[in-house]
């Protein structure tokens, strides 16, 4: 998409709609602005607004407006969206973004040769849970938490993931929690700060005692871009976190582990409260389930993650046939690429394949899209303000680009998005009004500077661990 793409001809349009990039590369939205993204095909994913083959869409400030077919707002800077899909940000509840220098370091992920899924020796090195916790964490330094964590977050925006639940199981001290916070915030995205400690080696102990610091010193409102929760293996003893919990009154994310917890009592006591978002969501009874279900927590699943880490079992339709259905997550990007395209693809041929097998009915291309999008908003606490295009809602839209070969002509819009598009579709991407990426590159952000930190962070921590594989590698 270009610095002319409006629907008027004029240079004055034209110049209108260069002075709103060039603000948006620099301080941001104005409260007042007016935007019309005019005549594109717009999936909704909310059915009371409905979707349209060509419409429009009017943000004021940092919200939706208004949505229909036609829309006339003749002050609005319009941007012809004509050759685009207009759709809802992905959201993401569950990236452990800090290993993003090391992103794709592990193409298939090998267990280890004991039962210590950390501390038992890998083959070759090629184990996830050995490289990121008993090597890449314990040698990670603060500005290595912070270019590792800008990297994931910058490439999921990038995707059109305009929500990020930080899962940052790496907190060793206080520093490594800044770094993480602040990348968090430089990456210009709707994201959530889940602190947790570290799995392996030492480390300062700040956690939990350090999150009443760092919500004070960074999330005084919930009102603001970017928020906190907590995070912990759901197996982790939570006699310490759960008063925390209380008095901090946040939000909590589990990883692996949690149907080893007395889960009614939990909810009994009040301890836990529907505020907690599952991650995996493996290995809990139906019983433990429709517990979660009922209390109104939230799950997501790793399609691409469960299919290697969990021998091809994606918890995805006992959860739906329950009654909730699951968010989509990434994950760690030690092992893949940060990509919801990508999610929802594997999930959906998974489930084809499941359905050819056992007749079992898979889910449709829009309840992947419900799950990579509202789903996800739900597991991110937000789903109030985003994961649809709903008036009211904040501002946070993405433009795929159907004029790439892989989406021209335009055909069915759910099949165009699953089954054909990619990361390399995404035009444009606004989050909360602000246009963030346009004519496929972000703006405003010096991608030279940071990719050096990047680099320097990646030579770094192989050293460090004395990785035993070459940094540049071809070995399956």
């Amino acid at each position: 998409m270009s610095a002319d793409a409006t629907t008027r001809s004029d240079s004055h349009a034209a110049n209108r709609l260069q002075a709103l990039l060039d603000r948006h590369a620099g301080d941001g939205a104005a409260a007042g602005q007016r935007i019309l993204l005019k005549g594109g095909s717009v999936l909704s994913m909310d059915g009371t607004v409905g979707d349209f083959a060509s419409g429009d869409v009017l943000i004021v400030g940092d919200r939706i407006a208004e949505i229909g077919p036609s829309i006339s707002a003749g002050d609005a800077v319009e941007i012809d969206a004509r050759d685009h899909i207009v759709m809802p940000g992905f959201c993401d509840p569950h990236i452990h973004c800090w290993e993003g220098a090391l992103g794709r370091l592990i193409p298939v992920n090998i267990p280890q040769t004991t039962e210590d899924p950390i501390g038992g020796a890998p083959v070759s090195g090629r184990s996830y849970m050995h490289a990121a916790h008993r090597l890449a964490g314990p040698a990670a330094r603060p500005e290595d938490i912070y270019a590792g964590t800008l990297q994931s977050l910058l490439a999921a925006l990038d995707g059109g993931i305009t929500t990020v639940v930080d899962n940052m199981h790496n907190a060793r001290t206080p520093e490594h929690s800044d770094a993480s916070v602040e990348a968090l915030l430089a990456a210009g995205l709707r994201g959530v700060h889940a602190m947790g400690r570290p799995r392996f080696g030492t480390w300062a102990g700040s956690f939990p005692a350090d999150a009443r610091r760092l919500r004070d010193q960074y999330f005084g409102s919930d009102d603001q871009l970017c928020t906190m929760r907590l995070y912990a293996a759901g197996f982790d003893d939570l006699s310490e976190l759960l008063p925390l919990r209380k008095e901090l009154d946040m939000w909590f994310s589990f990883d692996s582990g949690i149907e080893r917890q007395d889960l009614p009592s939990l909810y009994r006591e009040g301890s836990f409260d529907g505020r907690e978002a599952i991650n995996h969501a493996n290995f809990l009874s139906p019983e433990q389930r429709q517990i979660v279900i009922d209390n109104g927590a939230q799950v997501n699943v790793c399609p691409r993650i469960e299919s290697q880490f969990r021998y091809g079992h994606i918890p995805y339709d006992e959860w739906v046939e329950q009654g909730l259905r699951p968010g989509l997550s990434n994950d760690n990007p030690m092992t893949f690429g940060i990509d919801m395209f990508a999610e929802m693809r594997a999930l959906h041929l998974v489930q084809r394949v499941d359905e050819h097998r056992s007749g079992k009915k898979s889910a449709t291309l829009r309840e992947l899209l419900q799950s990579a999008t509202q789903q996800g908003a739900n597991n991110c606490g937000l789903g109030d303000l985003v994961g649809s295009l709903t008036p009211g809602k904040k501002a946070d839209i993405v433009l795929l680009d159907t004029l790439k070969p892989q989406l021209f002509p335009r055909n069915n819009i759910l099949s165009s998005i699953v089954q054909g598009a990619d990361i390399g579709c995404v035009d444009a991407v606004l989050v909360n009004g602000r246009i963030v990426k346009w004519g496929g590159e972000l703006i405003g952000t010096d991608l030279t500077r940071i990719q050096r930190l990047v680099q320097e962070s990646h030579d770094y921590l192989l050293d460090a661990v004395d990785w035993p594989h070459a940094a540049i590698d071809f070995e399956d």
